[in-house]
Parts: structure tokens; sequence; C-alpha cells
């Protein structure tokens, strides 16, 4: 990840999303279950959808949607938005019990496509120290090579 962030700043970016990495960071609010989720889902794993946001009555416009692990719940609502919308007051209690037992397959689990890089959770302050110095290696190595 450090050589992204590298790429992103050598390009003129002030910084980059790192939203999935710390999601699975220990300091997250997210259920072990989840996190065990992430880990076996590689960056193919997931699919932008509204489902999630359906179930929890959340009426977001059509084009805003979530990238989200695809697993049960979607595959059994995706293209049938309407039909959970309409059924969402019987089928969102369920949907939010399934995520506070971390259901993994029964509910949402929100994360991006950055999954297939990550291979444990770990603190926050140690993935953000890893990052920053394979950066730094990164664009030392690139800067020598240049002379």
């Amino acid at each position: 990840m450090g050589r992204g962030l590298a790429a992103a700043l050598t390009l003129g970016a002030d910084g980059v999303l790192m939203g999935t990495r710390l999601w699975a960071s220990s300091e997250a609010l997210v259920h072990p279950r989840h996190h065990e989720a992430l880990l076996a889902t590689n960056g193919d794993g997931t699919i932008r959808t509204r489902v999630p946001d359906i179930a929890r009555g959340l009426a977001w416009p059509a084009e805003f949607t979530a990238r989200a692990r695809k697993n049960a719940f979607i595959d059994r609502w995706e293209g049938r938005e309407e039909e959970l919308a309409a059924s969402a007051a019987t089928i969102g209690p369920a949907y939010r019990q399934a995520w506070m037992e971390g259901d993994a397959d029964n509910a949402g689990v929100f994360f991006g496509e950055a999954a297939g890089l990550i291979h444990e959770v770990e603190p926050a302050a140690t993935i953000i120290e890893r990052v920053v110095a394979d950066a730094d290696r990164t664009l030392k190595a690139t800067a020598a090579s240049c002379r």
C-alpha cells in the first residue's frame, strides 16, 4: 500500500483514501466476524449495490451505491430492490440482527476492492507507520534511479 501512496503523491495527489485498510484495524468498531469476512475476500469479492441501504431503510438516490462484500443477502436481493424496499419493514429487523451478530452472509459488510491486499487486522498506528515507511522507501529508490 505504500507503493500506491508513493504513486499518488508522485502524480500530484495530496493523499490517498485508506478506508478499507483502516476498517481492518483493531480500533475499528467492526464485529470480529466481519473482519474475518474481509480477510477471506479478494478484490473481486465486492459489489457496488444499494441492497444493504434499502434493507436499513435508507432512501439514498439510486445513483448512490455502496461497495460491500458479495454474500447470500445481496445475491438474494440484487435486481429486486423494489421488492426489498416494499418488504423493508419486515426484512429490516432480521437484517439488523444479522449485522449485530456479525453474520457476514445475511448483512451488508462494507469494504472495498482493497480487501484482496489485506491479510491481517492490525493497530491503525502500525498500518500508517508501515504505509508511510514503504512510500518513503519507494520515493527515495525512484529518485535515486532518476539521477
